[in-house]
């Protein structure tokens, strides 16, 4: 079952209110644990779309799956220790570079109704 959840980390990368959303399910098995075990990927976190089953994980530019496309940029922290969860990413916005975990050229390129400052 798929629950949504708040965690402390939040919006703080983005710079005006003027911003579109959309949802996803965060695939837990392209999180790697800390060193508690726990699966927590971080707000202001890049993501890309796996091709093969439509869920999303953190962008990897040398991955073959998907996640090489950077597609947008994760709302809240999302906690997929024990399964899959929902979560939020923005695709359209002004963010703070300096706040996002993830982000390089070919992300920036990617993302390009997203003005990086």
């Amino acid at each position: 079952m798929l629950n949504q959840k708040d965690y402390a980390g939040s919006v703080a990368f983005l710079v005006s209110d003027h911003f579109v959303m959309l949802g996803c399910v965060i695939d837990s098995s392209t999180v790697t644990a800390d060193s508690d075990g726990d699966k927590i990927l971080k707000a202001g976190t890049v993501l890309g779309k796996i091709t093969a089953s439509g869920k999303f994980g953190p962008y990897d530019s040398a991955a073959a799956d998907g996640r090489q496309t950077a597609v947008g940029i994760l709302v809240h922290d999302v906690d997929v220790t024990k399964e899959d969860e929902m979560a939020n990413y923005v695709i359209h916005g002004v963010v703070q570079e300096s706040k996002l975990t993830g982000i390089d050229a070919t992300a920036k390129t990617q993302l390009s109704h997203i003005i990086f400052i």
